[in-house]
């Protein structure tokens, strides 16, 4: 089971392997003793003596070969022909041989011949193109790499990563025969050729795939199909020679298909038309691949189409290709391509970190690096006893995280707990509580509860059931990637699991403690303080008894609220009619009530806040204007809850202002989550009341977390 950092640091190797063998392979080609150079129709010979000559010819036993400045070419392709091509290629086979078997002269414009000898290739004589191309390639390739690793394995991510593939193919193969020093195996040149030819095809198609499922899928699978179909069949006529020329059988399908890719962008153009985001996307993905293909199309495919211009240097334009992929790492750190985000920064982190360990070792090692056994010994002590403890501290600092033993993820698991508990968000306590001890790059939900913790994906990821949601919490390469999953985790995650059960069994008993001293001060509210106020209704004055009524109704709805029992809407209404109509009936008002309840349930505290609502708008309706008529209207739709309350007897002089009934009345609407409003119209007060009754239940919770006591 390999861990994402470690198949990171294999594809990386992997990278690093193939780049040693280009160099190796640009090394075996031969070098000389004489040094050629092409200076426009002619070709010019410059001997280990320092003095130069024009090369007529080449001789080999008794055979000589002109010396043509085609010879010298970068890319065989540009050539019109294939026939061409292979005359090319037969030229450079002679010359290696009669180079190897020490029989090549060169005959100068003097008639003197001069002898050609062999010497092996040093690394420190590759040229600067070389390493740019061939870099410039291996970087293409590891950008995909990071981004594929990780990512979902859809056709978009593959086709991306494909092109980095097919970059580093033919940027490489390209890198050995371009730049060598004349002289190079004309079969080894011809399958060079053909390695640049099959990456630079299977760019093109890889690239069109790209932007036919990137951000949106292509319409059809077929579509994604034809692209490597296309593929498949243009190597077979361009290797196989079916055409007469390489415009044909080359450039020709390279840039047909590669417009073919534009016009999928196109198409996700239109499909994006309403989505910012994926336009956003798509817009910096045809920047980028424009930007890292113009130069090339323009510079080398187009000339070679049209004949019309000698191309430019193949090399140069092939690190172009680079600015692509740059402007793709980019993309995924400022629009989230692929949703990257996250593994993004996190695998660069430690590749950025690592590389700036290296680079420290490589110039402490360069600064040391002198000779004589007194600098060696001191090099080594100083390295041993200074530097190797200093940067083994800065790594375990910085970037070596062990795993957390029991006290140090306990103090990070239980905070977010018990913050969840007071905040009554369960599911985000476990959630952080396992995002803080495995510190996974992704963790998500899924429906399907699991029966235990297990281990997915040869390590990949874990698998942990939280079964008071139903739920399956999914977390995705621990310690950021750092490590897969092993069976110490499932011990860990259990006592998670443990710690989560044991706080909420924490707060479950205190809803209980609380609940039975509620109903313990409800039962001495009830025996105690009703039958008194019963003994003083009966012992009250007429005048003095509705007060004492009124009081004894209050008492009643407390002891509802504190017992916490349902109240159907229907029942809640004929409670309210029967109050309104006594009191407006003592006032001499006419009432007008409409209920147009459905049927649902109030909780304890929705009936206790509605009630106190409409009381404190009646009064005011009551109490401050002469109101001959009085009207409530109640109604009920779409889970909402509206109470209107309108009375008469409001003139002009009265100006419209805040209360404090009416500000109590406004923030016992906000804590049912509903609105309030007042105003006058046509001479008459209105109050509106609404509350989607799917939040009014809520404030039970709130009340209760927000009383220091039962």
């Amino acid at each position: 089971m390999l861990s994402l950092k470690s198949k990171i640091i294999a594809g990386l190797a992997m990278v690093a392997i193939y780049g040693l063998l280009a160099i190796g392979l640009a090394l075996s080609l031969p070098s000389s003793n004489v040094i050629f150079q092409k200076y426009d129709d002619r070709v010019d010979a410059r001997f280990t003596d320092g003095s130069r000559q024009t090369v007529v010819a080449f001789d080999y036993g008794n055979s000589q070969l002109p010396a043509a400045p085609t010879l010298f070419l970068e890319e065989p392709d540009v050539l019109p022909t294939y026939a061409e091509m292979e005359t090319f290629f037969d030229s450079h086979e002679t010359l290696y041989t009669a180079l190897s078997k020490g029989e090549l002269q060169v005959i100068d414009s003097n008639g003197l011949t001069h002898r050609v000898t062999s010497k092996p290739r040093e690394i420190t004589s590759l040229p600067g193109l070389f390493w740019l191309q061939l870099l410039c390639g291996l970087a293409g390739m590891a950008i995909c790499i990071l981004v594929w690793i990780p990512a979902k394995r859809e056709i978009a991510i593959n086709s991306f990563a494909i092109t980095g593939l097919s970059y580093v193919l033919f940027s490489s193969a390209a890198a050995i025969y371009s730049t060598r020093d004349f002289f190079i195996p004309g079969s080894l040149f011809i399958w060079l050729s053909g390695i640049n030819h099959f990456g630079a095809l299977l760019f093109s198609c890889s690239l069109g795939a790209f932007l036919w499922n990137y951000p949106r899928k292509a319409p059809s699978a077929w579509l994604t199909t034809a692209f490597y179909m296309s593929f498949f069949i243009a190597i077979i006529v361009d290797q196989l020679q079916l055409v007469n020329s390489p415009v044909v059988g080359f450039h020709s399908w390279v840039m047909g298909i590669f417009l073919l890719g534009l016009a999928g962008a196109v198409w996700q153009w239109s499909k994006t038309q309403n989505q910012p985001y994926h336009r956003s996307a798509l817009r910096w993905v045809v920047i980028s691949i424009v930007t890292g293909t113009a130069f090339f199309a323009g510079g080398m495919i187009l000339p070679a189409i049209l004949q019309l211009a000698q191309p430019a240097s193949q090399g140069l334009l092939f690190t172009t290709f680079l600015l692509m992929y740059l402007g793709m790492a980019l993309g995924v750190v400022r629009h989230r391509f692929f949703n990257l985000e996250p593994w993004w920064f996190s695998l660069w982190s430690w590749l950025l970190g690592g590389l700036v360990i290296m680079l420290t070792d490589i110039v402490l090692a360069m600064a040391l690096s002198f000779s004589g056994p007194v600098t060696l010994t001191i090099s080594v002590a100083l390295i041993g006893w200074l530097y190797f403890p200093i940067r083994q501290y800065v790594w375990s600092k910085i970037f070596i995280r062990n795993q957390k033993e029991l006290e140090d993820w306990l103090s990070q698991a239980l905070p977010v707990m018990l913050e969840a508990q007071r905040k009554n968000q369960w599911r985000s306590g476990i959630e952080k509580a396992l995002q803080a001890v495995f510190q996974p790059l992704s963790i998500d939900s899924q429906s399907i509860a699991a029966t235990d913790i297990i281990i997915l994906d040869k390590g990949e990821s874990l698998a942990v059931p939280e079964p008071m949601e139903g739920i399956t919490w999914v977390l995705r390469h621990a310690k950021q990637g750092n490590r897969t999953f092993t069976q110490h985790d499932i011990g860990i995650a259990r006592l998670v699991l443990s710690l989560y059960q044991l706080v909420n069994q924490a707060h479950l008993a205190h809803a209980k403690g609380a609940k039975e001293e509620r109903l313990r001060i409800w039962r001495d509210m009830h025996d105690d303080l009703g039958a008194k106020l019963l003994q003083l209704l009966h012992k009250s004055s007429d005048t003095m008894k509705p007060l004492v009524r009124d009081a004894m109704r209050d008492l009643r709805d407390l002891l509802k609220n504190m017992e916490g029992e349902s109240l159907s809407l229907e029942a809640a209404s004929l409670q309210w009619h029967e109050e309104t109509l006594r009191r407006c009936e003592d006032h001499g008002t006419y009432l007008d009530w409409q209920s147009l309840p459905v049927h649902t349930d109030l909780s304890a505290n929705q009936f206790s806040e509605l009630t106190r609502i409409l009381r404190e708008a009646v009064t005011n309706a009551l109490k401050h204007v002469r109101t001959s008529r009085l009207k409530v209207l109640i109604d009920c739709k779409n889970d909402s809850l509206t109470m209107l309350v309108e009375n008469d007897g409001v003139t002009h002089d009265i100006v419209q202002g805040t209360g404090r009934g009416l500000d109590i009345m406004a923030s016992r609407a906000r804590n049912m989550g509903g609105s309030f409003r007042h105003d006058i119209i046509d001479n008459r007060w209105q109050i509106i009341f609404s509350a989607p009754l799917s939040q009014i239940n809520k404030i039970e919770t709130s009340d209760m977390s927000n009383k220091n006591g039962p």
